[in-house]
């Protein structure tokens, strides 16, 4: 073989792995949005609530009835303690509260731990990108 015919043969080749390998460098995971909730979502809400339940070890949690349905987010902290004169008194011992987040990720919800990113698949396929 002659040295131009092997720098051809070079150059088809690598040509041939960067038509195929184009294609992989375009394809892209899905983004995450948040989301929320329409109203009258009692399946998802009790979906949630068991979910949020089950990642603090069974321990139940109070949950409003239009939980993601105005923020994508859901804060459970302790209750402050408020003085005899209205002023909240902070705990040293005060933990940070911890941080739900409503997802959509194509047509799937998803429900997100922040401070661990934990996250589970909802059954539910209402939510809607904020």
């Amino acid at each position: 073989m002659r040295t131009n015919d092997i720098f051809r043969m070079k150059t088809a080749v690598v040509l041939s792995l960067l038509a195929f390998s184009l294609p992989a460098c375009s394809v892209k995971t899905p983004q995450k949005e948040a989301a929320l909730l329409p109203p009258n979502s009692e399946q998802a809400r009790a979906e949630i609530i068991d979910i949020i339940s089950q990642s603090l070890g069974g321990k139940k949690v109070p949950i409003a009835r239009d939980v993601f349905q105005h923020s994508s987010r859901l804060l459970l902290g302790k209750a402050a303690v408020t003085s005899p004169e209205g002023i909240k008194v902070l705990r040293t011992n005060e933990r940070a509260a911890l941080v739900f987040e409503l997802i959509k990720q194509n047509e799937n919800c998803l429900l997100r731990r922040l401070n661990n990113a934990q996250e589970w698949p909802l059954k539910t396929k209402r939510c809607i990108s904020r």
